[in-house]
């Protein structure tokens, strides 16, 4: 592999290599779709692959993805189809929770809270969203997070920003005539093999997050990308009785069972979920699932997908098979152990090179390492020295805008999901050598 090494080395890049790519499984899928007998009526709630798709997704996959998700968790029971829309990735999902539930603009929605560190491109989202000078950070702490902090803001806001009536044209009423659910507060992060820190949340924090949220009309937007990709052998995002740590929908959904939640209610968690992390990105196909139907169905009733069906129609036709086969699981368990590997190679190369002081989060599962430096090492100009020979994300890019932390002056964030073991491992060599460039007085300009 270093035969044909190309620089710099990428150890930024979140993607999966292009030979974990589920190629072959799209081809096959491809194949089968296509050539067996397929719908006709192109207003049915499961259509051909190259119709508009149903604005919620075809059904039978909803069901499919319902059927599959508790399984993996471990639930009880399937999650309906009801509470599940298709979208095209976890990006537009992200986008489109927070087109269709806040309204900034008005001054309804008051404010947006963002777990920092924090995936480094996740803010332009909130930014175009309308939320640019409403930002604030909520600070990481290794399986927590500063949920005193959160209510604190929460207490200030919603004191010194009085509730405000929807002007007329946005009035929160869906098509269909029932309310549309507009949240006062809302809030980003990724609990689960965390981007970028690649730590999880524990139980206590998730269930405390979402009482908070229940309380203060918050909608959590919690991306669930990495929570299939643990390690193998990694425990940390398991509960005690050796499951799948619980997502904050889930939680949500058996709250408000306990309290007899209606069928108009909406609950104020999202799970947004991506098949890119599992077979490919460029596939650009994903899921949001909600506490009830009301918010998977307001998804569903935007008005783009009214005009053009589910916008990865096609695509998630294709995933279908791999579900009901298990090919996907397969194509996960390859992932884990690639990632695994890499993981372990990485973090001994770390150990072997940097500092004996640098701290090392992650590496249990997801595709991020966050490694701390030194107090005395100026990350900034340590990954600018590097930058020739490896990349990686400066901590000061994982900020949230506007409510900065501090994470530049000594984080980094390493991909381990993109370059083979043996060039992410050079690549560490590489950083390292620019630290040793930096303590002899070395500097970028």
């Amino acid at each position: 592999m270093l035969a044909n090494l190309h620089k710099p080395i990428d150890l930024l890049r979140g993607h999966p290599s292009t030979r974990l790519l589920a190629v072959d499984l799209i081809r096959e899928s491809a194949a089968k779709v296509l050539s067996s007998d397929l719908p006709q009526d192109s207003y049915a709630q499961v259509r051909h692959p190259l119709h508009y798709g149903p604005n919620m997704g075809n059904e039978d996959l909803r069901a499919e993805i319902g059927r599959w998700t508790a399984e993996r968790y471990e639930l009880k029971e399937a999650i309906p189809a009801e509470r599940i829309n298709i979208t095209p990735g976890a990006s537009y999902g992200l986008m489109s929770t927070l087109l269709l539930c806040t309204s900034p603009g008005t001054g309804y929605t008051k404010q947006a809270f963002v777990v920092s560190p924090t995936y480094f491109l996740a803010a332009s989202v909130f930014q175009d969203a309308g939320f640019s000078g409403k930002l604030t950070a909520i600070r990481l702490n290794k399986n927590t997070i500063d949920t005193d902090s959160l209510v604190a803001h929460l207490e200030r806001i919603s004191a010194s920003a009085p509730d405000v009536q929807l002007p007329s044209g946005l009035e929160p009423i869906s098509r269909a005539g029932a309310p549309k659910r507009i949240y006062k507060f809302v809030m980003y992060c990724v609990p689960t093999y965390s981007n970028p820190t690649g730590e999880t949340w524990d139980l206590e924090t998730r269930r405390k997050v979402v009482e908070i949220a229940r309380k203060w009309d918050m909608l959590v937007i919690s991306d669930d990308v990495y929570d299939f990709l643990g390690n193998d052998g990694d425990t940390s995002a398991l509960t005690p009785d050796k499951k799948l740590m619980p997502r904050l929908v889930t939680l949500d959904h058996e709250i408000g069972q306990k309290h007899g939640m209606g069928g108009d209610e909406a609950g104020y968690t999202v799970s947004n979920c991506s098949f890119s992390k599992l077979l490919g990105p460029g596939l650009r196909c994903g899921w949001i699932e909600s506490a009830t139907g009301v918010l998977a169905k307001q998804m569903g009733e935007g008005g783009a997908n009214r005009s053009g069906g589910a916008p990865s129609h096609f695509a998630s036709t294709l995933i279908h098979p791999l579900i009901t086969s298990g090919s996907i699981d397969s194509a996960i368990s390859n992932l884990t152990k690639t990632y695994t590997a890499r993981c372990a190679a990485i973090i001994a190369a770390i150990k072997t090179y940097f500092p004996k002081e640098a701290t090392i989060y992650g590496g249990k599962g997801g595709f991020f390492l966050w490694i701390i430096l030194p107090e005395n090492y100026d990350a900034h100009e340590i990954t600018k020295l590097a930058a020739k020979d490896v990349i990686v994300l400066g901590g000061d890019r994982s900020e949230c805008p506007g409510d900065t932390l501090g994470w530049g002056d000594h984080c980094v964030r390493v991909s381990v999901s993109y370059s083979e073991a043996d060039v992410a491992v050079e690549g560490i060599k590489k950083f390292a050598e620019a630290m040793k460039r930096w303590e002899n007085g070395e500097r970028s300009s």
